[in-house]
C-alpha cells in the first residue's frame, strides 16, 4: 500500500519525506479542507525533488459547482502546476444537481496534459457515485479521493469496500478523512492501493513579548504540520501487514 500526505508546508513535505511515505498532496490552508497553494510553495515543494507533487486546484472554499470567473481561476492554476513541474493536480466539480460536470471535466483532464489526475472529495456530495465512477473512468482520471460519502472514511468503509471491488482495477480509490495509525491496517487488509492523510499537528506558538496585544485575532490562528513520527508510525504499521 502507498501513503499520500495532505501538506501545505515545506516542513510537511520533509516529515512525509523522511517518513518515507510516497506522494503529496499540495495545498493551502487545511484548516478549511485545503486550497490551490501559491506558485511560490509549488515551486519550493519541487525544487526540494523529494517526493512527487500533486497539487489541490481549488479555488474557495465551500461547494464544487464554481461560476465563469472562478472557472477561468482553475484553469489557469492547472496550466501553472504543469508548467512548474507537477507530477499530478487533483480536482473536482459538480453541476447544480450535484452531478459530475462531464465536459468541464474533460477539459480539466485535457488541460493537465501528462500530469496524474485526481478526483477530490467532491465526489463525496455526489447523488449517483456509482455512475460518476463509470465517467471519471472513461475521463481517464487516476484516482478518486473519497470518505465513502460519510464524515470520515472508516465511516464509509462499506461504500469503499464495494466501489474498490467493483472499480479498483481501473481507478485507484483512496481512503482519506480520519486516516492514521489507529486504522491504517484496516484500508490495506481490505485491499486498497492507497491511504490519503495529513497527520497534523499544533505547532507550540512563540512567546510573545510584553506590550504585544496577545488578543489579536490572527495571533490566535494555529500553525500545523505533517508529524514525522506519526507518520513513520503509519508507513511501520502498514509494513507489518501481511
Amino acid at each position: 500500500m502507498r501513503v499520500e500526505v495532505c501538506a501545505d508546508s515545506i516542513q510537511s513535505i520533509q516529515n512525509a519525506s523522511n517518513a518515507k511515505v510516497d506522494r503529496i498532496e499540495l495545498c493551502s490552508a487545511l484548516e478549511i479542507g485545503g486550497l490551490t497553494p501559491s506558485c511560490g510553495l509549488i515551486r519550493e515543494a519541487i525544487d526540494l525533488k523529494l517526493l512527487p507533487i500533486h497539487c489541490l486546484i481549488r479555488p474557495r472554499p465551500g461547494h464544487f459547482f464554481y461560476s465563469k470567473e472562478e472557472i477561468k481561476v482553475i484553469e489557469k492554476n492547472i496550466l501553472n502546476a504543469s508548467e512548474l513541474g507537477c507530477d499530478g493536480v487533483v480536482v473536482g466539480a459538480h453541476d447544480q444537481n450535484f452531478k459530475l460536470d462531464f465536459s468541464l471535466l474533460k477539459r480539466w483532464k485535457t488541460l493537465a496534459g501528462s500530469m496524474k489526475i485526481t478526483f477530490h472529495r467532491a465526489f463525496d456530495v455526489l447523488v449517483n457515485p456509482l455512475g460518476a465512477i463509470n465517467q471519471l473512468i472513461d475521463l481517464g482520471f487516476d484516482s478518486i479521493l473519497t470518505s465513502g460519502q460519510k464524515e470520515k472514511a472508516e465511516e464509509g468503509i462499506d461504500n469503499l469496500n464495494y466501489w474498490n471491488t467493483k472499480f479498483g482495477s481501473n481507478i485507484i480509490i483512496m481512503p482519506g478523512s480520519g486516516v492514521g495509525v489507529s486504522n491504517c491496517k484496516k484500508f490495506k487488509k481490505a485491499g486498497f492501493k492507497y491511504i490519503h492523510l495529513s497527520a497534523g499537528e499544533d505547532i507550540r506558538p512563540i512567546p510573545m513579548p510584553d506590550g504585544i496585544n496577545q488578543n489579536l485575532s490572527f495571533l490566535k490562528q494555529t500553525i500545523r504540520h505533517s508529524n514525522k513520527q506519526t507518520l513513520i508510525d503509519v508507513v511501520k504499521a502498514l509494513k507489518s501487514v501481511e
